[in-house]
């Protein structure tokens, strides 16, 4: 078997169909085996019937376990461990892969001699339009072999190959007995830890410069404020600390300052998304990241990575640095000001 196609559902009733029709019509064609693994993780909506509705019409190729709620990154490892293919694809239950995902993907691995990684692009997809979220990620070519330095390096200075739905893998670069119980409370960061396992088992890469999937937009921390999103992104920067001799990266601390950084930037400008109830609890919540151990040991470097970050980001920073919240709670409110006033024309 090719492929396993993992996909975690939790009250996804609206899209879900889309999801499983945009797999379906094309495994169908293709003369490779494949199996779509559906884990229901406590759905409370109609979500669990459709995957016993797509089984019962597709019982050669839809498997469907029905589990009680434990989020995101333990549903797909709970999948991981059901599946039987050479390569794992990702697919989340809103989103829909491209038409010849399977045909291009089937391609590479034939011209390639099966790659442990095949990387590619995504779209940005809100049910009608979409558009190009990174293309010329790795090179500029259509297809190309890549090496594992660039692509821990380009893992570390932007986002461009977080998402683990951006990218297939052999089985086998899965530790698939690792326990991620310790994990489970990480709200934000459970596709970069994954990653992370992958760049320690996977060595041969090759990218393929077209976009694949669409991921669907609405949701995630552009339209909500997580108090815990720092600090789930800080368990991901233990774990790459970890791989500074593994990785051996010539330049670890100055990528690492810039993964360290931007994440701090968006947690500032994440803040500007709740409804805070005086400016005392605003400030709290930024003094709390500024008194951590990691961001005080790279934030000296801000000056030096300035150029690899957004320039708002790198304000936020200096402000944050200097300790000077009052000034950092003015502009994000400026921001909000101003989007209400572009809405209210």
């Amino acid at each position: 078997m090719l492929f396993s196609i993992v996909v975690p559902v939790y009250n996804v009733e609206k899209y879900l169909e889309e999801c499983l029709n945009s797999i379906i019509k094309q495994i169908l064609q293709i003369s490779e085996s494949c199996e779509i693994i559906l884990v229901n993780d406590g759905s409370t909506d109609s979500s669990g019937e459709i995957c016993n509705r797509y089984n019962a019409m597709y019982p050669n190729i839809v498997k469907v376990f029905h589990n009680s709620n434990h989020g995101l990154l333990m549903t797909r490892r709970f999948g991981y461990k059901k599946a039987k293919g050479e390569y794992i694809v990702n697919c989340d239950s809103d989103d829909v892969l491209e038409s010849d995902f399977f045909k291009s993907l089937v391609e590479t691995i034939k011209e390639y001699s099966r790659p442990d990684m095949i990387i590619f692009n995504q779209y940005l997809y809100d049910g009608q339009d979409k558009k190009v979220a990174f293309d010329n990620i790795l090179s500029k070519k259509n297809v190309s072999v890549v090496s594992k330095e660039d692509v821990l390096r380009q893992f570390l200075m932007g986002n461009s190959l977080v998402s683990i739905c951006g990218a297939v893998y052999k089985r086998t670069c899965i530790d698939i007995d690792k326990n991620y119980l310790m994990y489970a409370h990480v709200s934000n960061g459970e596709d970069s830890l994954q990653k992370i396992e992958l760049f320690d088992y996977a060595e041969t890469f090759v990218y393929l410069n077209k976009a694949l999937y669409n991921y669907r937009m609405g949701s995630g921390m552009t339209t909500k404020f997580d108090a815990n999103y720092y600090g789930s992104f800080k368990v991901v920067f233990k774990e790459i600390i970890k791989r500074k001799e593994k990785w051996n990266l010539p330049d670890f601390e100055y990528l690492l300052s810039i993964k360290v950084l931007s994440t701090v930037g968006r947690a500032i400008t994440q803040t500007r998304l709740k409804r805070w109830k005086n400016y005392n609890d605003h400030k709290k919540y930024l003094q709390k990241i500024r008194r951590d151990d990691i961001l005080n040991e790279y934030i000296v470097n801000v000056n030096v990575i300035k150029k690899q970050i957004q320039k708002s980001h790198f304000v936020f920073l200096i402000l944050l640095e200097k300790h000077l919240y009052c000034i950092i709670i003015v502009l994000l409110n400026l921001k909000n000001l101003s989007e209400k006033i572009g809405m209210g024309k």
